[in-house]
């Protein structure tokens, strides 16, 4: 207890602010004051005030603690931070986006899933075998932002970047398809098949959604894989 700290003793109820005059009195006081003592008027009035200021004091703490955190948050920037400490072994983002392979698996997945959803699992499960941590960031309290590494620093990831790099991936997915009719030129002439290859079909087109918003989706799917919160990391902002 420090000279700032304000104490009532609990049997005569006499306030102190120093701990040495506490504990010299306390002693003292508990061997005369065997019985309860009901605090009088005057007695009741310094608990509430001493109270009161504590409670005051505390608040003023905290509105500064916040107030700190605010002028922090302005003032710091996520992209400096990142290539300021995260640069350790990072790959290049757009090297990881363009070895994606649309194999049989990966074109049964868009079958299955419809374009986006199917998209989306086939860049994550790729991710997964690259670290994503190394080459790929996205927080919390940046919505929708994610930062990629590339070109051998952290930047923000444009939607018109990232749809130009699934416009290379969507066009592996209609090489494979075309395969995938190739393999497939005799069950075409059964109705059942013919029914699912147009299915099929279908989905690849996604005709119901623009290629630019398909992108878009896939693009926040990713953030909400991938986000994590920063504030454990002090030195983040939101700049």
């Amino acid at each position: 207890m420090t000279s700032k700290h304000i104490i009532n003793c609990p049997c005569c109820f006499k306030v102190f602010k120093k701990t040495a005059c506490y504990e010299k009195h306390i002693f003292t006081c508990e061997r005369t004051n065997t019985d309860k003592v009901v605090p009088n008027q005057q007695q009741l009035y310094d608990m509430i005030q001493t109270i009161t200021e504590k409670y005051n004091l505390l608040q003023t703490e905290l509105e500064s603690i916040k107030s700190n955190l605010n002028l922090k948050n302005k003032k710091l920037n996520v992209l400096t931070w990142l290539n300021e400490n995260e640069r350790n072994n990072n790959i290049d983002f757009t090297t990881i986006i363009k070895a994606i392979k649309i194999d049989e698996s990966a074109l049964n997945l868009i079958f299955e899933k419809g374009f986006v959803d199917g998209v989306f699992e086939v860049i994550n499960n790729h991710f997964q075998l690259h670290h994503e941590n190394l080459f790929l960031k996205c927080f919390q309290q940046k919505k929708n932002t994610i930062h990629i590494f590339h070109d051998n620093e952290w930047q923000v990831l444009s939607n018109e970047d990232f749809t130009k790099l699934l416009n290379e991936i969507n066009m592996k997915i209609f090489a494979a398809f075309n395969e995938y009719r190739e393999t497939n030129t005799d069950k075409l002439k059964q109705d059942d098949f013919q029914t699912t290859f147009n299915n099929n079909f279908q989905k690849i087109l996604c005709v119901n959604i623009p290629f630019s918003s398909r992108c878009v989706r896939i693009k926040n799917k990713l953030f909400n894989e991938f986000s994590e919160c920063f504030k454990t990391m002090i030195e983040f902002t939101l700049e």
